[in-house]
């Protein structure tokens, strides 16, 4: 087993009143791909921030690549963000940019490559997720899933070491599903990337996952292969999975 990405240890959060988790722990190990599974407000988004060093911690300890994000320097968060990808359920694509400006913004923050180098790797990237005929369009100009292949490729250009997908299944057709779980297959065997997605429903990405993490009001749940997730002796699992 790879060396441990993530190290979430007992930890406690608050996003406001409709997220919490409670003394969550959990270890993700490099080249795993594990989903957060659970309904609305089951804290699985939440964890998803902490995993990406994206949220902090009311107590317990988060180490995301061997970084406590609470307590890393400026240029510590900087390195971090570069070695992270997130997308979040809704893009958050920039609106004034166009597509391949989207998706060039952490080549030309983060290295120093030059225009030519980086138009071949975003024109790349754009191209492996479906969207390169968009590359001049604004975001307003795509549809929700669309939208979220061009995140994806945004936190995909880079040399990225961990991805974290938000809502993994929201607003993706079918075809773009399969486009979507094509790429995680790919960048998990081609270049060794960990992957952490979150999901409300039962899915065929489930087939890529070593291990679900499976929760229910903040906190953990069990945590098992997707194979025997639906023996898990609990309601909530057992409605999730539709075994009632």
């Amino acid at each position: 087993m790879g060396t441990a990405v993530i190290e979430l240890d007992r930890v406690m959060a608050n996003e406001g009143v409709l997220a919490h988790v409670e003394e969550f722990s959990l270890t993700v190990h490099g080249g795993e791909a594990i989903a957060l599974v659970g309904a609305n407000r089951s804290g699985k988004g939440l964890a998803l921030k902490l995993c990406a060093g994206l949220a902090a911690p009311a107590s317990g300890s988060v180490r995301v690549l061997g970084v406590d994000p609470s307590a890393a320097s400026d240029e510590e968060i900087l390195h971090l963000r570069r070695r992270v990808g997130f997308v979040f359920a809704k893009p958050a694509l920039i609106s004034s940019l166009s597509v391949y400006d989207n998706v060039a913004v952490p080549l030309r923050y983060h290295t120093e490559l030059p225009e030519s180098a980086i138009r071949e790797r975003v024109m790349a990237c754009l191209a492996e997720c479906g969207v390169d005929v968009f590359h001049d369009h604004l975001p307003a100009g795509l549809t929700m899933g669309g939208a979220r292949l061009v995140a994806l490729a945004r936190a995909l250009v880079s040399d990225t070491e961990l991805l974290c997908v938000d809502e993994a299944l929201f607003g993706l057709d079918a075809g773009e599903l399969v486009r979507f779980r094509g790429l995680l297959e790919k960048y998990r065997r081609d270049k060794g990337l960990t992957i952490v997605v979150s999901v409300n429903a039962p899915t065929s990405l489930f087939a890529l996952m070593d291990r679900l993490v499976l929760m229910r009001d903040g906190r953990l749940v069990a945590v098992c292969p997707p194979a025997e997730a639906s023996r898990v002796d609990d309601p909530m699992v057992q409605d999730f999975f539709g075994n009632n």
